[in-house]
């Protein structure tokens, strides 16, 4: 014997299935980011999704309804492979163009800056260092972290002129500069602000050079057929809203022009 469901029954599925079928259709898009900085306080903890990229991940689902964020780590060296194979299916936080050589801004879509920031020459303040030209690092013992291409310092290391002394890491080189064991060592002043205010003891015992090893601004890029998803974010970036939320992010992580030792 064949059962016939309840007219009113019948109805209720209908439209539950007509709603489940209508929220998928308008189901947000999800795009990833990617972020390759492993390092505070840009990564801070992966597992534990902590640091600047999450928090800033967070802020582009809270300010707009398009698409879904979602962060990920990748190394540098996988996102170069993919942009080589044109397979790259997200977006990269936290770059320069000059980092990609792309310094017109024409091989790929690029977001306006969030941020600014800077490579320095750390020393001791007991033996401070001051970068004047690559002579100037001559005879130096100098830190810096493996696999981190450093274009002041390169040059000095293939002509011998200096000896080059590479960690894991920039809390590596730092504890090293407080121990007075490199004479200098190049380290992002946004992870050695960081650094310090976990070790508040230390911030008498660093010296940055006047002139720092380079001076950049970070921002957001992708490839060409994803410029209508950087267009939104750049709409979001020159929103009064997001701005101030933004601004008061990059202060939680001690990253202001002050902090970054930009004069106003």
């Amino acid at each position: 014997m064949t059962l016939i469901p309840h007219q009113p029954l019948l109805h209720i599925i209908t439209v539950i299935s007509l709603l489940f079928i209508t929220s998928l259709s308008y189901a947000k898009q999800q795009v990833n980011i990617y972020a390759y900085h492993l390092k505070p306080p840009y990564l801070i903890d992966v597992e534990e999704e902590e640091g600047l990229y999450f928090d800033l991940t967070g802020l582009l689902n809270q300010f707009q309804t398009t698409v879904v964020f979602k962060l990920e780590y990748m190394p540098r060296k996988r996102l170069n492979r993919d942009i080589e194979q044109n397979t790259l299916d997200g977006l990269i936080i936290g770059v320069s163009p000059v980092w990609f050589r792309d310094r017109q801004q024409t091989k790929f879509a690029w977001s306006l800056p969030f941020m600014n920031d800077r490579d320095e020459f750390v020393s001791h303040v007991k033996t401070p260092f001051e970068f004047e030209n690559p002579i100037s690092l001559y005879s130096k013992t100098i830190g810096g972290v493996r696999g981190y291409y450093y274009f002041q310092v390169a040059p000095v290391i293939t002509l011998e002129k200096a000896t080059l002394v590479e960690t894991g890491t920039e809390l590596q080189l730092l504890e090293m500069v407080v121990k007075q064991r490199l004479d200098v060592a190049v380290i992002s002043r946004a992870t050695a602000d960081y650094l310090v205010s976990q070790q508040p003891h230390w911030k008498n015992d660093i010296y940055y050079s006047k002139q720092p090893h380079e001076s950049y601004m970070r921002a957001i890029v992708a490839e060409k057929k994803m410029q209508p998803v950087i267009d939104n974010i750049n709409k979001l970036l020159i929103d009064h809203e997001f701005q101030q939320a933004l601004q008061k992010l990059l202060k939680k992580y001690h990253i202001t022009e002050q902090d970054l030792g930009i004069a106003p």
